[in-house]
């Protein structure tokens, strides 16, 4: 089952109980990350750990600090009152967060292996068989990470009551539902160079920009509004957005850029390649390859497909899709054995680590922590 917490009251006190209640997985998840296969590949062998966190904490601080404090103080202020509860210093908390931002970067992002980064897939009216709305989303992302994940149930003083998916040591969410209805989801966002500026080290995490949105926005249109708008994104992402009243969206970002995307004859997908004509230019070219051992990839190839493979499923269906069928596409394999390509994403370093299918309209909020071909739906509801 997948863990769940409650929390209430201003920023400090919610982050300060999440702290508390997470103290022990928020150590264990930062202890077994930081000395992961995965994170000594990204980092020098020669360099002790120690070093390493501190540099970590150093630019997590210098690059996201000024624009969260100044932008989302009740985010900041949240944070601040998790690592305090937790025992985790500041500088670990920023770095953290930071490694959201630094896998994005156009410098490095070829030296390590490519994670998938998950898909979303929506269906309604026309789509479905009884004119409902669906929004299901797969969170692809390093398996080293898939033991620390937490349905979070927040009742803000100052907003909107929410549903969210995230990592036991984050403020932000990659997927989340608030009382008015208002569903919100991220995909990783890949941009090829910096200029136009695609990508920048400074500003806030994409994590932090959703939480907000769930905790102000009512309506897809508002939360466009404030996030076409929020003038420091640091990496891109892409957001999916359904509201109560079937409005539905992909805003695909860049740091200064953003395109719209909606759906077809009642369907939508999104992975994590710029579909937009205003932003195609921001994607990684096909020609790019990622080389280690005996791995040659190109880094984009499994958004594409694992797009296409969707939309094919989406059409297959349609008329159809019911919650069951949303299920069946977001474990499929394609007819073989899983792997980085397949909707349910089977990879060496990152795959399908949780599932989530939001219907907004009755305030449903429904999640495995695990493959979604291996592990059951468990129902949250705001109601």
């Amino acid at each position: 089952m997948v863990d769940y917490i409650k929390i209430e009251g201003n920023p400090a006190e919610r982050g300060f109980q999440q702290g508390e209640q997470l103290k022990e997985k928020i150590y264990t998840t930062f202890d077994t990350v930081l000395h992961s296969k995965m994170f000594s590949e990204v980092t020098s062998k020669w360099i002790p750990l120690s070093i390493i966190k501190f540099a970590l904490g150093v630019m997590g601080k210098r690059n996201i600090k000024k624009s969260l404090s100044h932008l989302l103080p009740n985010q900041h202020e949240k944070m601040n009152a998790l690592s305090k509860a937790a025992g985790i210093s500041k500088g670990l908390i920023y770095g953290g967060h930071f490694i959201e931002v630094m896998s994005g970067d156009p410098k490095s992002i070829y030296k390590n292996p490519p994670v998938p980064a998950c898909s979303m897939i929506f269906a309604y009216s026309e789509a479905t068989i009884d004119n409902s709305m669906i929004f299901g989303r797969n969170y692809d992302f390093p398996n080293v990470l898939q033991p620390f994940q937490v349905v979070r149930k927040e009742r803000p003083d100052n907003g909107y009551k929410n549903l969210n998916f995230t990592q036991y040591p984050l403020v932000g969410c990659h997927m989340g539902l608030n009382e008015k209805g208002l569903a919100i989801g991220y995909n990783f966002g890949r941009s090829w160079k910096k200029q136009p500026l695609d990508f920048r080290l400074k500003g806030v995490p994409a994590t932090f920009i959703i939480q907000e949105a769930l905790e102000t926005c009512a309506t897809t249109q508002e939360a466009i509004d404030f996030i076409s708008n929020f003038p420091a994104r640091a990496n891109g992402f892409h957001c999916g957005l359904m509201d109560n009243s079937g409005d539905t969206c992909v805003i695909e970002t860049t740091s200064t850029r953003y395109a719209i995307r909606r759906p077809n004859n009642g369907i939508l997908a999104h992975t994590n390649h710029y579909q937009s004509e205003e932003l195609k230019d921001a994607n990684l070219p096909e020609y790019v390859r990622f080389k280690m051992d005996d791995m040659d990839i190109s880094p984009i190839e499994s958004p594409i497909r694992r797009y296409n493979r969707e939309i094919e499923l989406l059409n297959k269906y349609h008329g159809q899709i019911s919650i069951e069928i949303i299920k069946e596409i977001l474990r499929d394999h394609d007819n073989r054995e899983p792997d980085d390509f397949t909707v349910c994403t089977h990879g060496p370093a990152a795959g399908t680590l949780g599932s989530i299918i939001v219907l907004p309209q009755k305030k449903e909020f429904w999640v495995t922590d695990n493959h979604p071909c291996e592990s059951k739906y468990e129902k949250f509801t705001l109601k």
